[in-house]
């Protein structure tokens, strides 16, 4: 694609949707996270509250990882390359921060984050660099082989932004660089790879296809996840119980998503499509900010940001001190300008 035709408005709102609608997610679903599958009878509302005591429409780890990747993204004039090591430090680096006061973060991450803390001072820095992110990350992998959270899968959406108008082979360079700062189990590299350029399909197309990137993956796990897709469309969210696994992570989402196609037309429908969606997937209990985000980036990626209920959004906010306005010009900052109308000069 010509990147420098730019994104159309449509476009753009879409990309924009993705990220809000997933920081929506993860709020809707945080004051539910560690309980079990809500029945239909009980409402899912953005209530606050929880084991953690989120306030209300407040986000979680899952947006604040996004965030940092986003604002790497920005902070790379013209190129916004995340495949650079200068923007995948200052991922370390701000991850790092962050992590010193969060309430939540995820438990293979949080090992990550403590050897690449400890292998940087051993070096002699004083915050750890990408290098030593990567290196706590295979080490991790090595002792704890079995591990595959899905820490790296609730913000691919974010690593996918920068590329929208690149290859495809560009986006799924970029996906894999920030996923592999924390993971490296195949099934989450593959997960991270499938659901973003599923992402980028979305916003560049507002068609809805997590399948668009099988065929970047070898013969035999083409087929696990061909597999994988359809055991999710087949059942509930809930059924994904062991969602804190990427695996089960993706199915549930998907299978949230999976229940409102085909997406409708007309601005309401197509609002209460998202909200569907992002409930169903609370209701699968468990890691409910999680699957609820990921449930939301791909469905505003489709959507685009209108689709979220303007209620939801005024009451949006978190780490490090952002509203929903601040998202949104942070997205703006990354995606590719908007295209001139025709016979504009």
């Amino acid at each position: 694609m010509d990147q420098g035709a730019g994104l159309d408005a449509a476009q753009r709102a879409r990309a924009i949707g993705s990220v809000v609608a997933a920081a929506t997610g993860d709020a809707l679903g945080a004051p539910y996270e560690f309980l079990a599958p809500i029945p239909n009878s009980e409402d899912v509302e953005m209530v606050g509250g929880g084991v953690l005591d989120w306030q209300e429409g407040e986000w979680t780890d899952d947006t604040a990882m996004a965030i940092v990747v986003l604002e790497a993204a920005a902070a790379i004039p013209g190129l916004h390359d995340l495949r650079l090591e200068a923007a995948q430090d200052q991922i370390a680096r701000e991850w790092y921060s962050w992590s010193l006061g969060t309430p939540d973060i995820g438990g293979l991450t949080s090992t990550v984050v403590r050897r690449a803390v400890d292998r940087a001072l051993a070096d002699g820095h004083f915050a750890p660099r990408a290098v030593d992110f990567r290196a706590a990350a295979l080490s991790a992998h090595e002792e704890l082989p079995r591990i595959a959270g899905n820490g790296s899968l609730m913000r691919t959406h974010a690593a996918v932004l920068p590329y929208l108008l690149r290859t495809e082979d560009d986006a799924a360079e970029g996906i894999d660089a920030v996923c592999r700062l924390t993971h490296v189990h195949p099934d989450v590299t593959e997960a991270c790879m499938l659901w973003g350029l599923a992402v980028r399909h979305a916003v560049l197309t507002g068609e809805v296809d997590v399948r668009v990137g099988l065929g970047r993956l070898s013969p035999e796990r083409e087929e696990m996840w061909r597999t994988r897709i359809e055991e999710a469309e087949a059942t509930t969210p809930a059924t994904f119980r062991r969602n804190g696994w990427v695996v089960g992570a993706f199915q549930a989402s998907w299978s949230a998503i999976h229940a409102t196609l085909p997406l409708p037309a007309g601005k309401f429908a197509r609002r209460e499509a998202l909200v569907c969606s992002l409930e169903q997937a609370v209701r699968a209990g468990y890691d409910t900010d999680t699957i609820a985000c990921i449930t939301g980036a791909l469905m505003g990626g489709a959507l685009g940001v209108k689709a979220v209920p303007p209620e939801w959004r005024r009451q949006l906010f978190g780490w490090p001190g952002y509203e929903v306005d601040e998202l949104i010009s942070l997205v703006e900052r990354v995606i590719p300008g908007e295209r001139p109308e025709e016979g504009a000069v």
